[in-house]
């Protein structure tokens, strides 16, 4: 699984700072937590990088304030830095358009997700948990209870809505990566919908999005692409933060302990909703034309930067507010979302 793998609680929403703090006292023990018997503690190279986060403007600056208050009431660990304490922290850094930064003292950092992902895998598996490897087609119903149906409602919508009411999802239909396969049902009396980008589709097959009702609403859950550059920098120093530059969207973290890092951009919503997303060829211009001038004026070491590698993969990101959705549909309550963390 191809992912920047960072971990921050520098969030303005109370909820999603105590998410972050929950998940990084996992990853802390995480080889205690997906140990096997006996066997040697998985490693998923936590490195406890911190963010550090740039505020420009005076606007800027009490938008981070405020949220620093939120974060500090949960329990983060994070510093607010003036100018001068920002150069004399990094004095490789060019601060001079900064105000204030925020930065990460504990609990942020990065992760190898491929590593944490084979081993929360490895670990279900002695579990008792079975993975299907497989395509979701569609879903199953039943009635939630055996009831004649009365059409005395105002208009046959009303009706309609109420019968859908009496259904609950009863199992998922799923076609096995095998040769002319045919869908197969899984019953199963709670569904999640974690299908990262493809959430939103996942959810029109039971139907979401697609009547009336409670079923008006979409899963507003869309696969956006993103592209990310391994680089080689020899001359910026190995005690680099998790970089954040929220005006343009460029960010840096480090690969490894050594000069490797990942680089990349997340767009603004009006950009991002005018890009092509169905093509993952990498897009190396968007590195020499916005990333790049970014990092160098921020860290002139990145000036003798070369690409090593790059790819192209998809988010899962929720159109509607950049928000993840979480908890069941308020209409087939034995299907919970897990989505929209892009």
């Amino acid at each position: 699984m191809l992912s920047t793998g960072g971990i921050t609680q520098q969030f303005s929403i109370p909820e999603f700072v105590d998410m972050s703090l929950f998940t990084t006292e996992f990853l802390r023990h995480a080889g205690e937590h997906l140990r096997i018997l006996d066997s040697e503690q998985p490693d998923i190279n936590f490195f406890p990088t911190g963010y550090l986060r740039f505020a420009k403007t005076e606007e800027e600056v009490e938008t981070m304030r405020s949220a620093w208050k939120v974060q500090i009431e949960r329990g983060a660990k994070v510093q607010l830095l003036s100018k001068d304490e920002l150069a004399e922290m990094y004095p490789y850094m060019n601060v001079d358009d900064v105000l204030l930064a925020s930065l990460g003292v504990e609990n942020e950092g990065t992760i190898d997700t491929w590593q944490l992902l084979s081993a929360i895998r490895e670990k279900n598996i002695t579990l008792g948990v079975q993975y299907v490897k497989g395509e979701v087609e569609g879903f199953q119903f039943e009635r939630q209870r055996a009831s004649s149906e009365v059409h005395a409602f105002g208009d046959d919508a009303t009706a309609d809505e109420n019968k859908l009411r009496a259904q609950r999802l009863s199992g998922v239909l799923v076609r096995p990566q095998m040769n002319d396969a045919t869908a197969r049902p899984i019953r199963a009396h709670l569904i999640v919908n974690a299908a990262g980008p493809w959430a939103g589709n996942v959810a029109k097959m039971a139907g979401i999005g697609k009547g009336s009702g409670l079923l008006a609403v979409p899963v507003p859950v869309q696969p956006r692409k993103r592209d990310v550059f391994v680089v080689y920098a020899p001359d910026v120093p190995v005690d680099l933060p998790f970089l954040v530059d929220s005006t343009t969207g460029v960010y840096c973290r480090q690969s490894d302990c050594g000069h490797t890092f990942l680089v990349g951009r997340t767009p603004s919503k009006e950009e991002d909703a005018k890009r092509n997303h169905e093509s993952l060829e990498v897009d190396y211009d968007d590195f020499y034309q916005n990333i790049w001038p970014v990092l160098t004026d921020r860290v002139p070491g990145f000036q003798t930067a070369k690409i090593k590698n790059a790819w192209s993969g998809y988010q899962d990101v929720n159109t509607f507010d950049d928000a993840p959705i979480i908890g069941e549909h308020p209409l087939y309550t034995n299907l919970h979302m897990m989505c929209g963390f892009g």
